[in-house]
């Protein structure tokens, strides 16, 4: 999922600097091959909300709890490839309301997946398996909410207390 995360941002500004069609097309073909049909049904998880790192982690691995092992950092890079996507494609392009769900169904995911400190953990769903505060993912997920709140995509009044959270749990442990 960190192609995701390396590519779709770039196809979407050569897009827009160009105005060729041709860059969105191929990042919607690349994201969608990777989200719906890479290892034979995709590494997003769009019961969960979350994506899969690689196809090793496809189930039917398990984190040691029982759970489907979701990375906090490469959530975070296909969460910021999304925002970074959202913000360069006009409103028409063909696979805009696409991106936006899935960024929606993330932004729920990733809310509930917070630690109590405001930090998020390397498993998004097993505080154990290399347990412990993640900034990296913390910061993808503050930086994406933010701008959905920013650009109106995520309601502020739910979503602003939860990147604040994020951003104070960071400045106060990390920094």
């Amino acid at each position: 999922i960190d192609a995701v995360q390396m590519g779709m941002p770039i196809y979407a500004k050569l897009g827009k600097l160009t105005g060729e069609r041709k860059y969105w097309d191929k990042m919607w073909n690349l994201y969608s091959f990777t989200r719906d049909s890479h290892s034979g049904k995709g590494l997003f998880n769009a019961q969960d909300g979350l994506w899969w790192r690689d196809k090793n982690f496809v189930p039917p691995y398990k984190e040691p709890n029982g759970e489907d092992c979701y990375w906090s950092r490469g959530n975070g890079w296909v969460y910021a490839a999304l925002a970074r996507v959202l913000d360069e494609i006009p409103q028409d392009e063909a696979h805009r309301s696409n991106y936006a769900k899935d960024f929606l169904t993330m932004s729920k995911a990733i809310k509930e997946c917070q630690r109590e400190d405001g930090f998020w953990n390397v498993s998004l769903h097993d505080a154990t398996h290399y347990g412990g505060k993640e900034t990296s993912g913390t910061a993808l997920f503050a930086y994406g909410m933010a701008w959905g709140v920013r650009k109106g995509l995520l309601d502020r009044s739910e979503y602003l207390p939860v990147l604040l959270k994020a951003w104070h749990a960071m400045v106060r442990d990390a920094v």
